[in-house]
Formats: structure tokens, sequence, C-alpha cells
């Protein structure tokens, strides 16, 4: 058997370029699930984010109605506390006749 230079040249040709594309291809995969990695991290980050503020809003809110809770009753104690001295008040002007108790009375009816 002869030895044939353009059979050997185009045999290194092909085992060179096949070898070329599968490290072109083992690079190309290893790229892709680096990229589905990388989207993957985000989508999860982005969920964690979303998580974490609709979170804060929410104690926000909350923290917002305990305000708003303890401020009405603050409003009904000193409410409480103004009608004790409204009725000490008028305890005191009819005790001392300065409005007759009749008065009163013909207006609360």
């Amino acid at each position: 058997m002869k030895f044939d230079p353009n059979v050997a040249s185009f045999i290194l040709a092909f085992i060179g370029a096949l070898s070329g594309w599968v490290a072109w291809w083992a690079g190309r995969l290893k790229f892709e699930r680096q990229q589905a990695t990388q989207e993957a991290v985000k989508q999860a980050e982005k969920a964690l984010n979303e998580e974490r503020d609709f979170n804060h809003l929410k104690r926000n809110q909350e923290q917002i109605s305990e305000g708003i809770a303890n401020g009405f009753d603050g409003i009904e104690e000193i409410l409480e506390d103004l009608m004790k001295e409204v009725l000490e008040i008028k305890s005191y002007l009819i005790r001392y006749g300065v409005i007759p108790d009749a008065t009163l009375r013909k207006k609360q009816e």
C-alpha cells in the first residue's frame, strides 16, 4: 500500500475539524448551562425580593392599623374624661342653683 498524502491530509483535516466541532459544542453546552443557572438565580432573587417587599408592605399596613386603633383608644379616653368633667360642671351648676334642674330635664327630653 502506497502512502497517499492527499488522503492523509484529508483525514487529518477531518479529525481536526471534528475535534474543533466537539470542543465548540462542549463549550456551547457549558455556556448554555451557565446561562440557565444564572437565569434561575435571577428568577429566585426576584421572587425573594418581591416576597420581601410584600411582607414589608404588609407589616407597614399592620403598623398603620395599630397606630390608628391606638389613636382612637386615646380619643375615647379623652372623650370619657371630658364627659366626666361636663357631668361635674353640670352637677356643680345644679347644686349651687346657677341652672335650675327643671331646665336641664326639658332640654334632655
